[in-house]
């Protein structure tokens, strides 16, 4: 790392300690609740979160009532998100949560990912935001971060990325409080203080939030034009399940007659598709809720 890039890093975390988001996973240590936030904030922006996160944990305040509820529940909870599989990929998380591992969350990469709908990125966010190991993180705005600064506008894969990113941990690790916080009591969260690489992985999130244009990368041409949403199978998949959230249960033929735009055999795809993915049921001639 250049001193250049270094000094960033530093004027990074000072702003973040004056300028940094006051969100509500941000003031938890629990695995479980930083779970939630993370898989609600893959598809789903910060502002739409924030009030779903509070009244998931309190439909579910442990993984425990997460792993034993209703997945009708679960999806029913969910709503306002989209993206519905999510719902499904946290309770099946939090299941296997507590059949293989005890009810403890796994403080390793590998066994973390392992777990339904844990990915990389979610797996590191975990391990660093719950756990506060000095692990990089890879999402959305780290990458663009890593990749403008470093490399310009010379895409590079994650792997690539994730290297920089250790790096720059490496040097975070040998800063000391007082760089960032000369004349204030050092940055704090839940218990008590936590690294100031923790706080670099979450700072590079805001400050790339307000910093859009410079860390703006490169568009690649796309080589099909983009179908309106209210057109996709997204979207009726989503309008089917809303309807079992407020009906809990209808007749197939009744369900068919909502949506005339379509023909008989792309809505028996759509529900065929939501029946593999388990998010509803068929019983008799009515679908309702797992």
């Amino acid at each position: 790392m250049t001193k250049k890039q270094k000094q960033l890093c530093i004027d990074i975390l000072t702003w973040y300690h004056k300028e940094g988001r006051n969100l509500p996973w941000r003031k938890t240590r629990n695995p479980y609740r930083i779970l939630v936030s993370e898989i609600m904030l893959q598809q789903t922006q910060v502002p739409r979160v924030i009030e779903k996160y509070k009244e998931f944990l309190r439909a579910f305040p442990t993984i425990t009532a997460l792993a034993e509820a209703k997945t009708a529940d679960v999806i029913t909870v969910w709503k306002g998100l989209g993206y519905n599989r999510r719902a499904l990929f946290l309770q099946r998380t939090a299941q296997a949560v507590q059949k293989e591992f005890r009810g403890k969350f796994p403080r390793t990469l590998e066994e973390l990912k392992t777990l339904p709908g844990v990915g990389d990125y979610t797996a590191r966010a975990i391990l660093s935001f719950a756990f506060d190991q000095p692990t990089p993180v890879l999402d959305t705005n780290h990458r663009k971060f890593y990749q403008k600064t470093f490399f310009g506008d010379e895409i590079k894969i994650d792997a690539e990325l994730l290297k920089k990113a250790e790096e720059v941990i490496a040097f975070i690790a040998t800063i000391s409080l007082a760089e960032i916080t000369p004349t204030q009591p050092p940055p704090t969260r839940g218990r008590g203080s936590f690294s100031l690489i923790y706080h670099w992985n979450q700072a590079l999130m805001d400050w790339v939030s307000a910093n859009t244009e410079k860390y703006t990368l490169p568009k690649i041409k796309k080589k099909k034009k983009a179908v309106p949403f209210k057109e996709t199978d997204r979207y009726f998949r989503g309008r089917i399940v809303d309807v079992l959230r407020e009906e809990g249960k209808i007749g197939i033929a009744s369900l068919r007659k909502c949506y005339p735009e379509i023909s008989d055999e792309r809505f028996e795809k759509i529900v065929k598709k939501l029946e593999k993915d388990h998010l509803i049921l068929r019983k008799n001639q009515s679908i309702l809720l797992p």
